[in-house]
């Protein structure tokens, strides 16, 4: 019985065991099978995320090569428009070079041009000069006697005899002239029709030809009373100079009579610019010349210079007044105009403060340019008729610079 029970017991356990063993593999198998479907599952995500990785890896590589296209294009594109625009500034050049040229031929056409009418205007002029030169000396030769004769009538035994022609001229005694409806020639009338030709024209216009025919007169009856060209010049200068008013002590001191007389004179100088383009001026001793002398001379009596330096001093000032108005005449605009041409395009004729601005340096020359920009080199044309009334009487600075030096001169000398 026990025998049976331990036998049965046994073969129950065996049945346990084995039916443990079956769930054991069943479990096994459920597990291999779990993870196969484990690993199945796995690897079918690695390859969906490996296609979709190489998915992305294709439309970067895409992304990469549009740039790059892109990139490509833009360059291309540039260097299209770098050689368009490389094209247009060698063809901007070259017309640019063509205009130059084509300008520079018109002007050196026009300058042969002009050198061909000068050159044809010379040779006239020298034509005409050489025969006015033949008349000039025919008709003195023939008029020396009538001019004698006239002398004599107009009172030069009065004059002294060793006087140069050019000045015994303006110490003659004047003549009345001819009654009649047509009055004769007197030395006066010359002067005063000889200055209003030079005022108009400049001093170059007056000839024995234009004075007589100015006259009414022929060049032979002018030769009457005048011998020369010169002579007329003399006349005209020692004229047109006037007479000084009379500066006494009432005045005030030598400062103020000087000032007065350069201030009387600037007027007449204004009116008359050929008076500093002709040295007849300096040689034309008549007795307007002799006035303006002995006012200026006289005004500095009282004073310690010795006589030397007053002479020094008043020649220093009238050669300062000339070369002032000779200056002013050679740079204004039309003395430019002479001198340099005009512009091509008509233009006037830049000034010096306007030269110097053009082509001085910064660095070279900066004193010049400040000066410049301040108008201290330039020569107005014309002037308002205000600030000709404001600067009326005025004296220049370098006249004001010579009479504070004889200021200084006489203080040294008292």
């Amino acid at each position: 019985m026990d025998h049976d029970e331990a036998e049965l017991a046994r073969h129950e356990a065996e049945e346990a065991r084995r039916e443990a063993e079956l769930l054991r593999r069943d479990r096994d198998k459920a597990e291999r099978a779990e993870a196969k479907e484990a690993e199945r599952a796995e690897a079918k995500e690695a390859e969906r995320l490996r296609r979709e990785l190489a998915k992305a890896d294709q439309q970067a590589a895409k992304e990469v090569a549009r740039r790059e296209r892109d990139r490509l294009k833009a360059e291309q594109q540039a260097a299209k428009d770098l050689d368009r625009r490389e094209r247009d500034r060698r063809k901007a050049e070259q017309d640019a070079a063509k205009g130059v040229e084509r300008q520079r031929n018109e002007q050196e056409r026009a300058a042969q041009q002009a050198v061909r009418e000068a050159a044809r205007q010379l040779r006239e002029a020298e034509k005409a000069q050489r025969a006015a030169a033949l008349a000039q000396q025919q008709a003195a030769r023939e008029a020396e006697k009538a001019r004698r004769q006239a002398v004599r009538v107009a009172g030069s035994d009065s004059v002294p005899a060793d006087l140069p022609p050019g000045i015994a001229v303006l110490w003659r005694t004047p003549s009345p002239g001819r009654p009649g409806p047509r009055p004769g020639l007197t030395l006066d009338r010359i002067a005063d029709a000889a200055i209003a030709l030079a005022d108009a024209e400049g001093i170059e216009a007056v000839s024995m030809a234009r004075l007589a025919e100015s006259l009414g007169f022929t060049t032979m009856s002018l030769y009457r009373y005048v011998s020369s060209k010169d002579e007329v010049v003399s006349l005209m200068s020692d004229r047109a100079s006037g007479r000084p008013p009379a500066v006494g002590p009432e005045v005030g001191g030598w400062r103020e009579r000087l000032e007065l007389l350069l201030a009387v004179q600037q007027p007449i100088l204004a009116a008359h610019p050929w008076l500093a383009r002709t040295s007849q001026v300096l040689h034309a001793v008549g007795p307007g010349r002799l006035a303006w002398m002995e006012a200026m001379l006289s005004a500095l009596d009282g004073t310690p210079l010795t006589e030397e330096q007053k002479v020094g001093a008043i020649g220093l000032l009238a050669s300062h007044t000339l070369d002032q108005l000779r200056i002013g005449e050679e740079l204004s605009g039309s003395g430019r105009a002479t001198a340099m041409g005009s512009p091509a395009d008509g233009a006037p004729a830049p000034d010096l403060g306007e030269l110097i601005t053009t082509l001085a340096s910064p660095d070279e020359h900066p004193a010049l340019l400040r000066a410049a920009a301040q108008g201290a080199f330039s020569f107005p044309e014309d002037a308002a008729q205000g600030d000709e009334d404001e600067d009326e009487g005025e004296l220049d600075f370098g006249t004001v610079l010579i009479l504070d030096g004889i200021e200084r001169l006489i203080a040294l000398a008292s």
